[in-house]
């Protein structure tokens, strides 16, 4: 064992110590808060994207050859399955929209890779609220560090591939009150069952992409059940796939830094918008360029819409997405269906909108360049729009940092809203639960329990 892998696996250990032994207690009021705002916000995109044909066909299948029913998937009617297939069909529908929450400090949607197995461990296994949140927050906390300890000069496997079964597996053996030596084990084991997934396929609009997290989710279960058997990974196995193999270098002092003090979850970052957060910022820029234009051109006046943004976010670079998955992840689409349908949001992405012959004669128009400033946090992911006009106009707007992240969070209600647009059909409390839960009573209500109380309207709302 070389010493570096030593150094990982010692610092990893202290890291799932201080999660075995972190009570409800030790967490601060406010990350609690956070964390139930995730909850909510991705159970939210689970139901956006429980609707897509392809999700609703899945579900159908998995629910034909159910035998047991022992945890909901989040759609219509709150069907129910064995734990580990509502995991896998709950994670699949959660990152379908793009409209998950993620992690600003690396490339980590950390929500998606925890919460799908999480929220079915926890209901097979009648965990209070107060228990579940607590395992939200353990779980993000362990595998955000573990991103946050390998940085990749080009990012080749995309980040729901690389992180989902450990956060999966992190999280079954905190819900299952699991010993360090069992989280230790399920967490390294889960590390070799990483899916290779090709960044490169969110361009080219794969659907499999995905499928990742859900594969994750699934991941996680086995890992844990692993891991009580005796079957387990060891401390080179995380850096033997990420610094090894996927040659990332690795920063070790991530795992364990501030640990108590800095939360994960107060860098997490919630999206109204429906597409890959590196476009976030463009689209910001071009709304508001919209809002303080008074002469801004007709479609047809444009010749050029110049994009100077950061390296992520210059490779997404297709402008001809084949599918709606690589409209949200193709920069030209992004920018041209905001400038054309004013919005960001899901209207920006649907399936007409890739056969439009307006958005497609933009798309062609939109050239992605460097920006030409430093890339310092938290404006490291900044966007300059420049589109120039046949006779010679030219209009500019610059977003350093998009909204939604921890220096420029949303507003409470901004949030609230997205959660009961997507959620107030099939699930006409979840708002209610975001906004209005008492943390002084989790302990003494039951995960089941809340599942029952989002169905329902509440009487005084």
């Amino acid at each position: 064992m070389n010493q570096a892998s030593q150094n990982f696996g010692d610092k990893f250990e202290k890291l799932c110590q201080w999660a075995v032994q972190c009570e409800w207690d030790d967490i601060p009021d406010v990350v609690k808060q956070r964390a139930l705002m995730l909850l909510c916000d991705d159970i939210s995109a689970m139901l956006a994207g429980s609707v897509e044909p392809e999700v609703r066909k899945l579900r159908e299948t998995v629910l034909s050859r159910s035998t047991s029913g022992d945890a909901v998937i989040f759609a219509k009617g709150l069907p129910t399955t064995d734990r580990i297939s509502a995991a896998a069909v709950n994670a699949l529908a959660g990152n379908w929209c793009e409209l998950d929450g993620g992690f600003r400090r690396a490339v980590c949607h950390a929500g998606i890779c925890t919460l799908p197995a999480l929220l079915s461990e926890g209901q097979a296994r009648s965990l209070t609220f107060a228990q579940l949140l607590r395992c939200v927050v353990l779980s993000y906390e362990i595998i955000t560090r573990i991103a946050m300890a390998f940085k990749f000069d080009t990012m080749k496997v995309h980040s729901h591939a690389m992180w989902s079964s450990m956060g999966s597996a992190a999280s079954v053996v905190l819900a299952r009150n699991g010993t360090v030596n069992e989280l230790v084990g399920a967490v390294t084991a889960a590390a070799t069952t990483t899916p290779i997934g090709p960044r490169r396929h969110l361009m080219e609009g794969v659907l499999v992409r995905n499928c990742w997290a859900s594969t994750g989710a699934v991941h996680g279960f086995f890992s844990a059940d692993w891991s009580t058997s005796g079957i387990m990974g060891s401390s080179t196995s995380i850096p033997a796939v990420f610094m090894e193999i996927l040659e990332a270098k690795m920063e070790t002092e991530a795992l364990i830094s501030q640990i108590g003090n800095e939360w994960s979850l107060n860098a997490s970052y919630h999206k109204i918008y429906a597409c890959c957060q590196h476009g976030h910022s463009s689209i910001e820029a071009v709304l508001e360029m919209l809002d303080l234009a008074d002469d801004f051109p007709l479609t047809h006046e444009i010749a050029a819409i110049d994009v100077y943004t950061f390296p992520l976010a210059l490779s997404l670079n297709n402008v001809k997405p084949p599918t709606t998955l690589g409209a949200k992840f193709s920069l030209p689409h992004m920018v041209a269906a905001a400038l054309i349908y004013k919005t960001g949001g899901p209207r920006a992405f649907y399936q007409d909108t890739l056969s439009d012959p307006t958005v497609a004669k933009l798309r062609e128009k939109v050239n992605l360049m460097p920006f030409d400033k430093s890339l310092t946090p938290p404006n490291d992911r900044p966007s300059k729009i420049v589109i120039k006009t046949y006779d010679g106009k030219i209009f500019e707007q610059e977003c350093l940092s998009s909204q939604g992240g921890p220096d420029r969070p949303f507003s409470q209600d901004v949030v609230l809203n997205k959660i009961n647009d997507l959620s107030a059909i099939d699930l006409p409390g979840l708002v209610h639960l975001a906004a209005s839960f008492d943390m002084s009573q989790a302990n003494r209500v039951g995960w089941k329990e809340i599942i029952k109380l989002i169905q329902e309207k509440p009487i005084h709302s």
